[in-house]
């Protein structure tokens, strides 16, 4: 099986970028670290602007970095083989009453499947921390993915989503727009 880096689609014009005004204490890792999140209240919105976008798609870029998706997105990921957790946010344009329903895809599957060996990479060591590792292309153990369809790595690479080819053949043959994927090496 293939695996993929998933992304933000980088080709589509005139789409909409989200900005929030208010995180009301939300700190921005937060739904990117792989972690579950108890303290989402439901207050937080995004807003966005038609005249910088007005193309909806189905993975939303937004300031926060999060996973931004739509209820047709939301329900291929509620199918797969992962752990998420799905949090209700509003998205008006400008100062409007009117709003899109969308959803914060908070994916907490973590797998320890980064593979040094086949990835490209420099490493910093910081005096009383662990060396960090900045990887430029990724590389993956096929066999500590543990059948996951969507998840993220450890060893401080819980940022970027990753995806199995399933996932990618979901979001083709559902027509869901907004993402992009990049191949990535696996052994």
């Amino acid at each position: 099986m293939n695996y993929y880096k998933v992304s933000i689609d980088m080709n589509i014009e005139n789409d909409i970028v989200c900005h929030y005004n208010n995180d009301y204490g939300i700190e921005q890792n937060t739904m990117v670290s792989g972690k579950h999140f108890n303290d989402w209240d439901g207050r937080m919105e995004f807003y966005f602007n038609k005249e910088e976008g007005s193309v909806w798609t189905d993975y939303l870029a937004n300031d926060k970095g999060w996973f931004l998706v739509s209820n047709k997105l939301k329900e291929i990921l509620e199918t797969l083989d992962t752990d998420i957790e799905f949090f209700e946010v509003n998205i008006r344009e400008g100062g409007t009453s009117s709003y899109e329903m969308y959803y914060i895809a908070n994916i907490v599957r973590v797998v320890d499947a980064l593979c040094l060996e086949i990835s490209d990479y420099f490493e910093t060591k910081i005096e009383g921390f662990d060396t960090i590792y900045t990887v430029s292309k990724y590389g993956i153990y096929k066999d500590k993915v543990e059948a996951s369809d969507i998840f993220k790595l450890g060893n401080g690479q819980e940022i970027p989503l990753f995806c199995s080819e399933k996932f990618k053949q979901l979001v083709e043959d559902n027509n869901l727009t907004g993402l992009a994927f990049t191949k990535i090496k696996s052994m």
